[in-house]
């Protein structure tokens, strides 16, 4: 099978994983809400990205040991267990230990991709287009997910959209089996991470980029978590309505970053794009707190803006970073995707602080504060 053949395979393999994380990625908060208070919630997700930093602290070693193929189909099998559980079972504790299990795999399938796309790009000028194609590609994905929560939850049940998710998994399961390679990429020197995190501390570029991916992530933690309660529990929209909502906010992904990934890869470079983006999302986010009336437009209109500046810096970053490494750095790769986690630990720990003096909604004004900082770490040596 041709390499171009194998990258769509990649695109597809992201397509699925989106599909099915982009089900239930707003849903965890209200589903585990059932079972706990507003701090305990916070802090499973800080256990669960813990367990997601360990896995990806992990997974540089599995794919010298076992290759992608074998580590994917792991993580996937895992996952299928972790998300078909927690709509099925009704025992609190096996559901919380179910959600830390989905927190942990969910980043290695992502790893994975990566890891697959990297070894099929070997021009580098072309980065930036397989990179935003591979992201777009997911991001159907997660524009039509919402669209499925507005059909199929009923109330507070939640399990059809869990069964489903599960489901998604199982074509990517015989997808991953029978297509993707499986050479143990990784050269012992360029995986383990001890010297990619001392990459991080001599600073530079390097650095501020993956500082701004940290951000990035943060930005979707703080939203998925408390996006979702502000609108049902604070201004009183429905699930059937924020499904739909959600499918409008996610379409910048759709439709901005191809052309930001072509500018960026034959126009302007990732500079002028970051802080473009950064600025939107900061002044669109700053708006939430202001915004107390369920006028589904003016939200529609107010969470599209946001992410209009998200997907600009999420493809800028992912240009910038994939330009400057191999598929053998698998050590800088798996520190670049454990961002998330590592912002999915930060962000509740400080809802924990910043809920107890203000509710959901004016909790993003912290959140644009915390947007506004990237401008500090814009890369200095652009990449054209």
């Amino acid at each position: 099978m041709s390499s171009n053949k194998r990258v769509y395979l990649v695109y597809l393999g992201g397509f699925l994983v989106a599909a099915h994380y982009a089900l239930v990625v707003y849903l965890n908060s209200s589903l585990i809400k059932q079972f706990v208070g507003d701090n305990t919630l916070s802090l499973l997700y800080v256990i669960g990205s813990l367990c997601s930093i360990a896995t990806l602290l992990l997974a540089p070693f599995l794919l010298r040991k076992w290759g992608n193929v074998v580590t994917f189909l792991l993580f996937i099998f895992l996952e299928i267990i972790a998300v078909v559980g927690i709509g099925s079972v009704q025992l609190a504790l096996i559901v919380l230990a179910l959600f830390i299990l989905h927190q942990a795999a969910e980043s290695i399938l992502y790893f994975c991709l990566d890891v697959a796309l990297e070894h099929e790009t070997t021009i580098e000028g072309t980065t930036g287009e397989k990179r935003s194609i591979f992201f777009t590609v997911q991001n159907v994905a997660w524009v039509l997910s919402p669209l499925m929560i507005a059909f199929l939850v009923r109330g507070d049940n939640f399990s059809n959209v869990y069964l489903l998710s599960g489901l998604m998994l199982a074509p990517l399961f015989i997808l991953v089996l029978f297509f993707f390679r499986n050479p143990k990429l990784a050269k012992a020197k360029d995986s383990f991470i001890g010297p990619a995190i001392k990459i991080l501390f001599r600073g530079g570029d390097t650095a501020r980029i993956f500082t701004i991916q940290f951000l990035l992530n943060f930005f979707y933690a703080w939203m998925l978590i408390y996006l979702p309660l502000t609108l049902n529990t604070e201004i009183g929209f429905g699930w059937d309505t924020i499904g739909v909502l959600f499918t409008i906010m996610l379409l910048p992904f759709i439709l901005f970053e191809i052309p930001a990934g072509f500018l960026a890869d034959r126009k302007f470079g990732e500079k002028e794009l970051l802080i473009i983006g950064l600025i939107i999302m900061t002044v669109a986010t700053a708006f939430i707190p202001f915004l107390h009336t369920a006028s589904f437009l003016l939200w529609a209109i107010l969470l599209f803006s946001t992410r209009i500046g998200a997907s600009i810096v999420e493809i800028s970053a992912e240009t910038y970073f994939f330009k400057h490494v191999k598929d053998k750095d698998t050590g800088l790769i798996s520190l670049f995707r454990m961002a998330r986690p590592v912002a999915l630990v930060i962000a509740p720990l400080c809802a924990i602080i910043i809920l107890r003096f203000t509710d959901y909604s004016s909790s993003f004004l912290f959140l644009a504060l915390i947007t506004l900082s990237g401008l500090f770490f814009i890369p200095k040596v652009d990449t054209r």
